[in-house]
């Protein structure tokens, strides 16, 4: 047999092989066209099936022998039954090359089980051709093979990757992200849970806020001990190594009873846990997990690493704008709510990049007119301008300056002003914006009476007595001229005197009560012994009613009285912004807690509704009541409420 001289381990075999039961008959008895192609194939470098007679009796080289692995032998045999487990898929290309038609197909996917001894996703580009027997008719078919499966596996990576990559980034929370990677990876190896879990900082627990499954598997979201999962597994873990698992009641490192337990517990039989290392610590790892054995291919396992990486980058860029969006919304938020004005102004252009809206509270503008520091400087008292420009200039030198001020609002009144001005510096130190903090430090301790009387001479006589008395007195003679510079005026008490119908009779306590503005009016009439003037007063919003004629010590009483209703408004005030201002400074996942508890929700509702574990609701719980002050839930509940917090509709289906 001189044609199978030198052709490797498969022309051995078939010398070897007995033939004499074989269709074909002997070696001596094979037909030249036979042999000739035979010869050839044995020679070939590429993996080449050969083909012969009615029966597709089957030969092969020895470049197909690492491509065979573990399937029976299938020299000799018909390629039906050598095939037996792809048969289905070949049969149809077979019959067109036996009828004389060459055919190619590329990236067929087949289902491979007997080769390494679990099913396998397999892909292959082909060429079946026919081989002319001596009598002129098709004797064999040729079939060349080339194995594509991870060219196909790396191609369908780069696209996830692409894909995934593509996508997170429109996303702008991590929880977003890590739940938009973790539903894609899940869904594209067609697992049954994929997550992440963070590790605390003591390394000795980790938390998985949230996870996909595929419906069937329970969620593995919650806080775990690492060391419940097994010395082996911590230690490869925090090594760095990525973990492959199979099958957890088979593995070495998951053979500890009560860690193989708890793998089956928690529906994970077989798993791939890729390990996140920063500054040499575990700080997180994203895990894939199968409910069943399963065997994880090499390219699977790569990409679950780099989905890893590429997600954790996502995630951190995410938190780093989620968190300087919340910095900036807890700004915005702390300076509305601020009884200080806060303001930003361009170095260069010193035009106004942002002024809080406590300016219109205390300078008496709005906001809109306060575009330049220009503007600015012309609310400045006359006297205090020129040092108060130069302050900015130094600010602009790089400065900190705190220095006191006048201003003069629209309506002539002054206010004091304690201001702090500092510089902002970009990434190479230079001075990009200056911003400041500008604090009304003005008395408004009610000690302040506007007098509305049309008689001028009985408006000095009162002008005169309150201010023996103390009293800073500002006189109108009509309640429209009053009322038009109500909303700005200070705290303090309205004297009113409604004997001449001049001054707008009972006008000035019914427009206050109706704009619920804080100052207290004392009315001055002549009821001649007529109660019901008295009650007419009372009921349209006065505080108190002096019939003429009255004693001095009446209207100081009176006075007295009024000013430390403002003096108890202002402290209640006072409080109620700060607790406003705390309210508005806590995190969104607290103020959302917050809302729930005010919604009359539970620990467990609230984590339902919120996506989150009961003991993280817990602990955010606790957070908020210590920032509040508060010492229970009830009190909790009572100071939010005394802010002018409203519970929020909660939706408590299921």
């Amino acid at each position: 047999m001189p044609f199978l001289i030198d052709t490797g381990t498969m022309g051995a075999r078939i010398q070897a092989y007995d033939w004499s039961a074989s269709p074909l008959g002997s070696v001596e008895t094979w037909p030249p066209s036979l042999c000739v192609t035979l010869s050839n194939v044995l020679r070939s470098k590429m993996p080449t099936y050969l083909l012969w007679g009615p029966e597709l009796i089957t030969f092969y080289n020895d470049a197909c022998l690492p491509l065979r692995g573990i399937r029976p032998e299938a020299l000799g045999q018909p390629l039906p039954q050598a095939w037996a487990e792809i048969w289905n898929v070949a049969s149809p290309v077979v019959t067109q090359a036996r009828r004389g038609e060459a055919t190619y197909v590329q990236d067929v996917p087949v289902w491979i089980v007997q080769r390494k001894g679990y099913p396998e996703e397999t892909w292959w580009n082909a060429s079946f051709s026919p081989v002319m027997a001596e009598s002129g008719d098709v004797g064999g078919i040729l079939i060349i093979i080339h194995e594509t499966t991870e060219r196909v596996f790396g191609e369908r990576r780069l696209r996830f990757l692409v894909d995934l990559s593509t996508r997170l980034r429109g996303i702008p929370e991590a929880s977003g992200v890590m739940a938009m990677a973790a539903e894609m990876l899940g869904r594209h190896l067609k697992v049954s849970r994929v997550g992440y879990a963070e590790f605390h900082e003591t390394g000795g627990s980790f938390t998985v806020e949230r996870d996909w499954t595929e419906g069937a598997t329970p969620t593995f979201a919650g806080q775990y001990r690492v060391s419940d999962f097994g010395s082996l597994i911590e230690s490869e873990l925090r090594a760095g190594h990525t973990l492959r698992i199979d099958d957890a009641s088979m593995d070495a490192r998951t053979a500890e009873e009560r860690v193989a337990a708890e793998f089956l517990r928690t529906n994970k039989r077989a798993s791939i846990i890729a390990p996140l290392i920063r500054d040499g610590r575990l700080v997180a790892a994203l895990f894939v997990h199968q409910s069943e054995p399963r065997h994880w291919r090499d390219d699977e396992a790569t990409l679950v690493q780099e989905v890893a990486e590429c997600t954790w980058t996502s995630v951190l860029r995410a938190r780093a704008e989620t968190a300087l969006r919340e910095s900036e919304a807890r700004f915005r938020q702390f300076a509305e709510h601020s009884t200080d004005m806060l303001w930003i102004m361009n170095a260069e252009t010193l035009q106004m990049e942002y002024v809080s809206p406590a300016f219109e509270r205390v300078w008496g503008w709005s906001p809109e007119m306060f575009q330049h520091r220009d503007q600015w400087a012309e609310t400045l008292h006359p006297e205090d301008r020129e040092r108060a420009l130069q302050a900015t200039d130094r600010v602009l030198r790089g400065d900190t300056v705190v220095q006191e001020y006048r201003i003069v609002r629209p309506d002539g009144s002054m206010r004091h002003i304690h201001a702090t001005g500092f510089p902002i510096f970009d990434e190479h130190q230079k001075i990009q914006r200056i911003a400041g903090i500008a604090k009304d430090i003005t008395q408004h301790d009610g000690s302040t009476v506007y007098v509305v009387d049309s008689n001028e001479t009985s408006r000095r006589e009162l002008c005169l007595l309150l201010q023996g008395a103390g009293y800073e007195v500002k006189m109108f003679a009509a309640a429209q001229a009053f009322l038009e510079v109500a909303p700005v005026l200070v705290p303090g008490c309205v004297v009113l005197d409604i004997r001449d119908p001049a001054t707008g009779e009972l006008t000035i306590p019914r427009e206050l009560k109706t704009r619920r503005a804080g100052l207290p009016v004392i009315v001055i009439g002549k009821a001649q012994g007529d109660v019901a003037i008295g009650v007419q007063a009372m009921k349209a919003g006065a505080v108190d009613f002096l019939d003429v004629p009255y004693h001095p010590e009446q209207l100081l009483d009176a006075l007295a009285s009024a000013q430390a209703t403002i003096r108890e408004r202002a402290e209640r005030d006072q409080a109620t912004e700060r607790v406003r201002a705390l309210i508005a400074a806590l995190p969104p996942r607290e103020r959302e807690v917050l809302d729930g508890l005010l919604a009359g929700g539970t620990n467990k509702t609230i984590a339902r509704d919120l996506g989150l574990s009961p003991r993280t609701v817990e602990a955010h719980r606790a957070r908020i009541m210590e920032r509040l002050g508060a010492q229970s839930l009830p009190e909790l509940v009572q100071i939010a409420v005394a802010a002018g917090l409203q519970p929020k509709p909660q939706d408590r289906q299921g």
